[in-house]
């Protein structure tokens, strides 16, 4: 029996459903196993822990590609069977689920209670809640409601001695101990496996808006966009994409979505009116849908393609854009580019034929280039081969020793594999 088929078997005995999985797109299937509850999950990994094991713990796997060429991996800790609702008080505004309930689920669930989910992230039934907070992922709504962290209400996670320990609590106004829970947020599986959130919710908006429209250039785009930011509109996201090729003059694409009491929306509308003369728009239900679709055509989390994600300051932006354009334009690399002007940040799909040398070339090369305009660049989904010298995180910074120390703690056991995160971590 080989080693792969014999650790199948054990982690088979333990907890039931086991399959093969890659820890990212280019690395060979390792055994995957979902455990169907919490303390199977915790036995899962007091087993590892005794056995000297490595672990990589996940939802859906759909941000698996985000992260660098992991060191050694025995086994995938998959979450996707944690589906139950511990609490929903729809009178506090609150929600605890267990981390493998989908975003299509909880989106659901939130607005049969009368409330809005946020992070309102791209491509909702592939992504669970426990695997959309590990990576920090925020949606475009962000514009309105901050980064994903800041809805994150508390945390129970299993730390690599199969301890369960909790952070924060349910309840908007509840502080206890330390704000661990933003650590976590964002930390990759690298110090602990979520297993439970607490998130805070919003009012479903009574009436919803969807504004689009076609300018000839970037500095035309930008314009409109820093007039709606300007405006007393509270826009709950306002998004800029390339149109290549141009259509009939119009180079840039200008998105925005407003929700919120029907009074208020239209007032916003009329307000906007003015800075954008020319513009289609939808209501209701046809404008949810509309931003549901734009939000995973502007989103590239989950691209098969290499993806570049840049932020700097918002007065920035404009340089930045050009510089990243102007380099795959000499390149000849077919792209896909959409800018969240408000959020300062910029992705880009390299759908072009790119050499893994020539990537990480470019990557470099940009990285270089960006410092001047203080804004960081991550490399998304790149293949293994254009990662083996440049980190997909980005340049090293003063933190990561700090970073390294906080790891040596949470992990104490050694559990979580290493070489994902920044800095090798």
């Amino acid at each position: 029996m080989s080693t792969y088929d014999s650790l199948s078997a054990r982690l088979e005995r333990l907890a039931g459903e086991v399959r093969p999985l890659r820890p990212r797109h280019d690395v060979e299937p390792v055994p995957s196993v979902a455990p169907r509850d919490v303390e199977q999950t915790r036995e899962l990994l007091r087993f590892a822990a005794r056995e000297r094991l490595r672990v990589i713990p996940c939802g859906l796997g759909s941000k698996l590609s985000w992260c660098g060429i992991p060191g050694h991996v025995d086994f995938m800790l998959s979450t996707r069977r944690l589906t139950r609702v511990v609490s929903h008080v729809p009178d506090d505004g609150t929600l605890t689920i267990e981390a493998g309930a989908t975003m299509a689920d909880l989106k659901e669930r939130c607005r049969a209670g009368g409330h809005f989910l946020t992070p309102d992230v791209a491509r909702a039934a592939t992504k669970t809640i426990g695997g959309v907070v590990a990576a920090g992922e925020s949606g475009l709504d962000q514009l309105r409601f901050g980064p994903v962290r800041h809805h994150v209400l508390g945390l129970a996670v299993v730390l690599s001695d199969g301890s369960l320990a909790r952070t924060g609590g349910r309840l908007v106004k509840n502080v206890t101990g330390f704000d661990l829970q933003r650590l976590y947020c964002g930390s990759h599986g690298t110090l602990c496996t979520i297993v439970e959130v607490s998130l805070r919710l919003f009012p479903e908006p009574e009436h919803e808006l969807w504004l689009s429209t076609g300018v000839a250039t970037l500095q035309d785009a930008l314009g409109l966009a820093a007039a709606t930011l300007n405006s007393p509109a509270r826009v709950v996201s306002l998004s800029i994409a390339e149109m290549v090729p141009p259509k009939q003059g119009q180079a840039w694409a200008v998105f925005a979505r407003l929700f919120g009491r029907r009074a208020a929306v239209d007032a916003e509308h009329a307000l906007l009116a003015r800075s954008w003369p020319v513009h289609a728009s939808c209501e209701g239900a046809r404008a949810r849908e509309a931003a549901e679709q734009m939000s995973d055509a502007l989103t590239f989390s989950s691209s098969p393609h290499p993806t570049l994600h840049v932020s700097c300051r918002p007065s920035r932006a404009m340089g930045v854009t050009e510089l990243v354009r102007g380099a795959l334009e000499r390149l000849g690399i077919e792209r896909r580019l959409a800018l969240q002007p408000g959020l300062a940040e910029l992705d880009v799909e390299l759908r072009g034929p790119l050499e893994p040398q020539a990537l990480a070339g470019l990557v470099r090369e940009l990285r270089v280039a960006l410092r001047e305009q203080a804004a960081q660049l991550a490399l998304r989904n790149a293949p293994r081969a254009a990662l083996l010298d440049i980190d997909p995180f980005g340049e090293r910074g003063p933190g990561l020793e700090l970073m390294r120390a906080l790891q040596r703690q949470l992990d104490a056991a050694g559990v979580y594999s290493t070489g994902r995160f920044h800095g090798g971590l």
